[in-house]
């Protein structure tokens, strides 16, 4: 028998086999700098380049509001909040070891923050994330991240970004009802960015609440031309679409919880003649990739004849069907499949909608997926609920730091951190020099000229 994986095509992972033809992904921006860097590492001089985003980004932390009574404050509240993200960058996961951080490096802290009072106990760490708005600190710094992403990797006219809306649960911030009261664990939705790789905005779901109001209010704030947002089925809501402005589309998946939408679709599309009439007006893609030991074969098909469907006029924007076909073979042999059906304001247009399907998951493998393994989010047992929603944005500021810096380093974030943990004073000098980005794009400029 014929090993699956030697008749694979032997193509480069920058590309996608589509019916005998070779196409290009699209581009994301850290891969562009990841390139970048990695064609020119031997040109960077990090002598050259400088600490000051240090700086820059306390300032900005003390942008935030600060409800305590200031006469008597004695600790900068962007000095406070910048302790936390230099021990979480050290790979400290929990508030001993943050504590621990504190004490060891006071020394190198006086050296690049002012500290005119001393270090912060722990005590004022904690009291100061317990009082502090945690979106509104993800908010005053997503901005300064995305400009530094966009100095090396300018964001082109035609590029699409990909907004992907979805919820995550923090389960160690939970506590069942024994002798205490019981505490439901943070439930937070964000809107990632395939374009930029960083989460743009998020907010927090409420005890007594779903994800599905707060979807549409995310929306709202992050409307662009040139921008697609993906959601999950829980989330493909009549008030959701309608969230959508005229400059923007959607892809949003379609299942059972909306019963009677998805039968219908779902048996129009699985009609042969409806199949075949795909094929034949080109809106039919086939990609076969070699994914985990295994042959994965994705097939996309769209339709914009929807006229049939009797309710089409109540989910705005509303100009087609799709689905995807995905078969997945195994060196053992054994062979699965999977049926997804979608809804999208996109005409006909498989290329971005297949790609659009397929970059929805960058919000769990790019965004989720390391706040627990990298950080070890899920388990983290702060109980206090603003505290640990305060850690949480600080864990995502400093995954994006991390990323940043990643393509120099050439290393996992956790290998990153690791290594930070054993010579911190030089590896953090390191990172924040690799944030002046003004400066580095000029030494890559003119070795590659």
């Amino acid at each position: 028998m014929t090993n699956p994986l030697e008749v694979f095509i032997k193509i480069s992972y920058d590309y996608i086999r589509i019916e005998g033809m070779i196409v290009a992904r699209k581009s994301k921006k850290l891969e562009e700098i990841k390139e970048l860097i990695k064609n020119n590492k031997e040109n960077i001089n990090l002598e050259k380049l400088n600490t000051s985003e240090l700086e820059v980004l306390t300032k900005k932390f003390a942008m935030i509001t600060d409800e305590r009574y200031q006469p008597n404050v004695l600790h900068n509240i962007g000095e406070v909040i910048m302790i936390v993200i230099l021990a979480v960058l050290a790979n400290c996961d929990e508030w001993k070891k943050i504590e621990i951080f504190c004490q060891k490096k006071k020394e190198w802290l006086k050296n690049f923050l002012s500290l005119k009072n001393g270090i912060p106990s722990i005590d004022t760490i904690q009291r100061v994330l317990i009082i502090i708005k945690p979106v509104e600190l993800y908010k005053v710094c997503i901005n300064y991240f995305i400009e530094k992403i966009e100095i090396l990797s300018p964001k082109k006219s035609d590029e699409v970004d990909i907004r992907s809306l979805d919820g995550k649960t923090t389960n160690g911030s939970s506590r069942k009802k024994t002798d205490q009261d019981e505490i439901k664990s943070i439930n937070t939705m964000s809107i990632y960015s395939t374009m930029y790789g960083v989460s743009l905005t998020h907010d927090y779901i409420g005890e007594k609440s779903n994800e599905i109001p707060m979807g549409p209010e995310l929306i709202k704030k992050l409307n662009a031309p040139n921008c697609i947002f993906t959601w999950d089925a829980l989330n493909t809501q009549v008030k959701t679409v309608a969230a959508i402005s005229t400059e923007a589309d959607y892809v949003g998946a379609l299942k059972k919880n909306q019963q009677t939408f998805y039968n219908e679709v779902k048996e129009f599309l699985d009609d042969k003649d409806v199949m075949t009439k795909i094929i034949e007006n080109e809106q039919y893609l086939k990609i076969v990739k070699k994914e985990h030991n295994a042959i994965v074969t994705r097939e996309y098909y769209m339709t914009n004849d929807i006229d049939w469907f009797y309710d089409k006029n109540k989910w705005k924007k509303l100009k087609s069907f799709g689905k995807e076909d995905k078969t997945i073979e195994k060196l053992d042999g054994t062979i699965s499949y999977e049926t997804r059906y979608f809804i999208t304001s996109l005409n006909e247009d498989i290329d971005l909608f297949s790609y659009a399907i397929k970059a929805h998951w960058g919000v769990e493998n790019n965004l989720h997926a390391p706040l627990d393994i990298v950080f070890k989010e899920d388990k983290n047992k702060t109980l206090e609920k603003n505290e640990a929603k305060s850690l949480g944005v600080i864990r995502r500021i400093v995954l994006i730091i991390l990323k940043l810096a990643q393509p120099y380093y050439g290393d996992s974030l956790s290998s990153m951190r690791y290594k930070l943990s054993l010579d911190f004073d030089n590896e953090i000098e390191k990172i924040f020099k690799l944030l002046d980005m003004t400066a580095l794009k000029r030494q890559l400029i003119s070795k590659s000229d």
